[in-house]
Formats: structure tokens, C-alpha cells, sequence
């Protein structure tokens, strides 16, 4: 007879769901994991293999919160043979007077000197020196950070699981959608599928890009844009060519941002990943995803692997896109908050949603099991107090 009680229920079973899952379990919470899906699926922010990590942000909060970070990948990582981070670098080069939905040059260089981050600058000549482009405008600058690299994304989800499952206070049902979502009049909640319902004395909402889909059984909404976007790998002509990560900032009214990856040997050894940091079409709802990325969007990518990186054949392959869920209120990075359910606020249900979250999937966990365990405005990490009102959600009663 399966279990119908628990400590947390977490709705959503992608990377972040995982880790709360996992956070929750060493704790001994009793927890259930619905996931519409299967996991380790490609339909949401956890789709594709490899995210970056890196400690620089504009934001002094979200560095230090990349920095607090490294010893949850430390722990997680004793969950997998698999490497989770490979250290090859962060590069972040171009105009630097610019700013992106990444952040900025100049501010990221002041917070590393406030925090004692190392790093090293370099003009357009220097970049072209150390590392494999070409043609860039001669006004172009940007700086090279050792302590950043590229994430296994799928080997972290499966480290989460896994660790997940070894709490043995974890369970996690595939495909079982949340429906229903109801008080069960002592502060808890009761969640519905059709499979039957389970109540718990707090809720975790994961749901990413589906997180509107999932809330309205609240009555509520937040403010979402989520992008799809393309990626692309390209051949190495040159087998000797070696990156780190790296970002560029360019007039983002030409649709002009770019990143990309090292070549690794989980996802197509032999290319090189580079992907557009701009969407392909921004979706209200993650059902009006096509799968198909944007030939416009691939060509663009093409023109700036031809005329600005060496040792690649331009010609895209491998190609896919992924959905991320963006706050639309521009000076929030992440959401996540308290749950304002049934016309109160309510310490017992957070909610986690949008922004760039791959470098923080083991620690995020954690943040979301401490603020329903231990109802907070900051949480502290070392010597870093994150206060949690730079993540709040403007909510809204769903129309």
C-alpha cells in the first residue's frame, strides 16, 4: 500500500525539485516527489546537458551564493563516479559598458575585487592570444576567471536522485502530475492526482517553467517569460582547440549574445557547443514549444562561430532547444518565496521558479527545505547572510 502521508511533498522532479528532495530526506523529512514527467526529461529548464558555472555575477548577493555553493557540489558529488564540474574557467569578453540577462563586465569585475574573487583582465589582443577567436572588435575587454567551468547537468540530476533515494525517506513517482492543491486545515496541504491524494505538513513547487500551470489551483500567478532558445555543436577541425567557458556581450538589438562550452566527453566528443543567449520566441505557457529551433536564430550562431572562433567547421549540428523561465521583473535573478495560499501568506509552501539556476542546483535545495523548516528572511552561509528579498515574486491572482 503506497504511502499517502509525508513531511514535504515537492512538485516537480527536475534538477532543482531533486535536490530539495535530497536536502529534505538527510534531514529525515518524509518526502514525495511528483513528477509529470519522467526524470532526467528534456521538457523544462532541466532539458540539454551541460550548464556553466562560475562565481562572477553583477550582483554581490549572487556571488557569494555561487560561492557558498562549491561545498554543496562537494557533497553532492560524493553521490556520482561522474565529474559534476569540470574547472576549465570562465571567460566573459566584449563590450564592457553592456549588460545582459548574464549581467556585466565592469560590475562583475567590482564585485570580484570586493570579494577577494582572483581573475585576469584582458584586452581584445590578449583574448585572441590566449584563446581560440578571432575578428573581434579592437575595443573589446573582458576578464578570465580559473575558478569556472562547465556543469554535467544530467550526471547532477542523477547524483541528486540517487542521493535522494539513499535518505530512505524519499520517494518519487514519475509521471504523476500534481492537480489539486488543498488545505488540509492544520496548516499543511493535500495534493491530488489521479493516481489519489497525499498530504504532507509542507509543499516545495519546482515546476520551472510550468510553475503558472501548477499554482493555479491557488488562485495565483507570477510574472514569467519563458524563452526558448537554440544551441548548436560544431565539429573541431582543429583537434588542438581548447575553451573554457565563456560569454560575450554585444548589442543585444542585434541579437548578437553568445556563450558556449568546452568539448566534453559526455555530449558529442569532438564538438564544441555554442549556443544564442537570446530566445528564438518568448512562450506564455511551455505547451507552445515546437522543439525545433529557430533557423534564424542557428544562422546567427554560425556567423559568429565562421567569423569569430577558430578550429570549428561553422555547419550546426546536434541541435536542439531548451525553455527557461525568466522573471519578468528585471532585478530579479531567481524566484523563489513564500506562497501566499488560500488569501494569507503561508510559511509552509515555497515556491521556485526562473533564472539561471544550473550552478546552483545543490544548494538551492538547501535553501528551499531551511526556509520551510526554519521560517527566515536571510539564510546564512558561512560568512555570507543571503537575504531572501532579493528573490521575492510580485504575485498575482491568476486570471
Amino acid at each position: 500500500m503506497p504511502k499517502k502521508e509525508f513531511d514535504l511533498i515537492v512538485i516537480g522532479g527536475g534538477a532543482i525539485g531533486l535536490s530539495t528532495a535530497y536536502h529534505a530526506g538527510k534531514r529525515g523529512l518524509r518526502t514525495l516527489v511528483l513528477e509529470q514527467y519522467g526524470v532526467l526529461n528534456n521538457n523544462g529548464s532541466s532539458a540539454g546537458e551541460s550548464r556553466q558555472f562560475r562565481l562572477q555575477y553583477a550582483q554581490r548577493y549572487m556571488a557569494e551564493l555561487s560561492i557558498a555553493s562549491v561545498e554543496y557540489w562537494a557533497e553532492l558529488q560524493g553521490y556520482s563516479q561522474k565529474s559534476l564540474v569540470r574547472q576549465n574557467g570562465s571567460l566573459w569578453f566584449g563590450d564592457p559598458a553592456l549588460n545582459s540577462q548574464e549581467g556585466g563586465i565592469d560590475a562583475a569585475e567590482k564585485v570580484m575585487d570586493d570579494l577577494h574573487i582572483p581573475y585576469t583582465k584582458l584586452d581584445a589582443a590578449g583574448i585572441e592570444a590566449n584563446f581560440p577567436f578571432k575578428g573581434l572588435p579592437k575595443d573589446y575587454s573582458g576578464f578570465f576567471q580559473g575558478s569556472g567551468g562547465i556543469i554535467d547537468l544530467k550526471a547532477t540530476e542523477e547524483a541528486a536522485f540517487d542521493a535522494a533515494l539513499a535518505s530512505g525517506n524519499v520517494d518519487i513517482h514519475e509521471y504523476e502530475p500534481a492537480g489539486d492543491i488543498r488545505s488540509n486545515n492544520s496548516g499543511g496541504v493535500i495534493v491530488d492526482t489521479d493516481r489519489g491524494s497525499y498530504s504532507a505538513a509542507k509543499l516545495a513547487i519546482c515546476t520551472g517553467p510550468y510553475v503558472n500551470d501548477t499554482l493555479k489551483p491557488l488562485n495565483l500567478s507570477l510574472g514569467i517569460d519563458i524563452w526558448q532558445m537554440s544551441s548548436a555543436y560544431f565539429a573541431k577541425s582543429d583537434p588542438g582547440v581548447m575553451l573554457p567557458t565563456w560569454f560575450v556581450f554585444q548589442d543585444p538589438s542585434d541579437s548578437a549574445l553568445f556563450y558556449g562550452f568546452p568539448e566534453v566527453d559526455w555530449a558529442h566528443p569532438g564538438y564544441i557547443r555554442v549556443a544564442t543567449d537570446f530566445p528564438d520566441k518568448i512562450l506564455s505557457d511551455p505547451s507552445q514549444r515546437t522543439f525545433v529551433p529557430s533557423p534564424k536564430s542557428l544562422a546567427l550562431d554560425a556567423q559568429w562561430v565562421g567569423d569569430h572562433m577558430m578550429g570549428l567547421d561553422s555547419t550546426p549540428r546536434f541541435t536542439s532547444t531548451c525553455l527557461i523561465a525568466l522573471a519578468q521583473n528585471s532585478n530579479r535573478e531567481l524566484l523563489l518565496d513564500y506562497t501566499p495560499a488560500w488569501g494569507t501568506p503561508n510559511e509552509n509552501i515555497v515556491t521556485y521558479t526562473a533564472g539561471w539556476a544550473g550552478k546552483y542546483v545543490p544548494i538551492l535545495g538547501d535553501m528551499i527545505v531551511r526556509m520551510l523548516l526554519e521560517p527566515s528572511t536571510a539564510l546564512q552561509y558561512g560568512n555570507y547572510e543571503i537575504p531572501l528579498r532579493h528573490f521575492a515574486i510580485d504575485w498575482t491572482n491568476a486570471s
